[in-house]
């Protein structure tokens, strides 16, 4: 819960005690913009290129989150986001690899010579980490940026080969790929929104038979979007006799509650207010008891 706390004790002047709690630092989110969120993959499966088994089935969106922390004039990446492919078709092979289409992120077809075969990822679902990057006229290095698979991820990629050489299956997609781009990475202001713009490069290698026989590589770019709150500022908190006088202002039409505790503990709300146009608010409450705590609660 946001929220502003601060004190009253009996009939005395306000005490000097104001804690903003939940309101400022932290990683920044960002929510994936799908329309402009897209990759590309291509490589090879078993040394024979990927190419597509109908149209666009190399290309899908990227929905999710991603969480940068920005501290002066650096940005840092340090994980828990969740960029995530939205299913583009039904597509070959089943999950378990076996003949048939099953809805895919992505559906990719090999001629290997000697065999061919498709092969079909699934819940694709990455991560980002990085160093602290100089953020310079909001751009900063892409190159150093990392893409992982988390551990919990269950994204895999089914195959299924036939010809002289007959295999299905399916394997898990793990492993770190640095960006290999050098195109920079974008952090601007628009009024109130944020955006976060990147451009992804990145290849992966798997084992079907033998170790890196199958390469996957990502291309494309993710964008990301931030609405910047208004910042709550209390204006003024005053007591005069049996009544405490609060005057904030927040952002317009934002639902606030006007909260009361005498242990920290167990608070009872005594009012909910919507911040009018103006963005400025004065609420007025009788204060009981020798000590009492109040909160501001969005």
């Amino acid at each position: 819960m946001k929220s502003v706390s601060f004190l009253t004790h009996g009939l005395a002047a306000l005490s000097a005690m104001i804690v903003l709690q939940g309101l400022c630092g932290g990683a920044q989110v960002f929510i994936l913009d799908p329309e402009q969120s897209l990759i590309t993959i291509s490589g090879s499966v078993l040394g024979g290129t990927i190419t597509k088994q109908g149209p666009a089935s190399l290309t899908t969106k990227f929905a999710g989150s991603i969480s940068v922390a920005v501290t002066g004039g650096s940005v840092q990446f340090l994980g828990g986001s969740q960029i995530t492919a939205q299913t583009n078709g039904s597509w070959q092979p089943k999950a378990d690899g076996t003949a048939g289409s099953e809805t895919a992120d992505f559906g990719g077809y090999a001629n290997v010579g000697i065999a061919a075969g498709n092969a079909a990822l699934r819940n694709i679902l990455l991560d980002l980490i990085s160093p602290p990057l100089t953020l310079n006229g909001g751009q900063f290095d892409s190159s150093s940026l990392t893409f992982f698979f988390p551990s919990n991820a269950t994204s895999s990629l089914a195959y299924n080969v036939t010809g002289l050489l007959n295999k299905q299956g399916t394997i898990a997609l793990t492993g770190y790929a640095t960006n290999k781009i050098t195109a920079l990475s974008s952090l601007v202001s628009t009024g109130s929104q944020q955006v976060l713009t990147i451009p992804v490069d990145a290849t992966y290698f798997f084992k079907v038979l033998t170790a890196n026989d199958t390469v996957i590589r990502l291309k494309g770019q993710l964008v990301g979007v931030r609405t910047a709150a208004t910042a709550l500022q209390v204006q003024s908190i005053a007591v005069q006799q049996q009544f405490l006088l609060l005057q904030w202002q927040g952002a317009p039409g934002t639902r606030f509650q006007v909260q009361s505790s005498t242990d920290l503990l167990a608070w009872r709300t005594n009012t909910t207010i919507m911040t009018p146009a103006s963005g400025s608010y004065t609420w007025t409450g009788a204060i009981s008891g020798p000590l009492q705590f109040f909160r501001l609660a969005k």
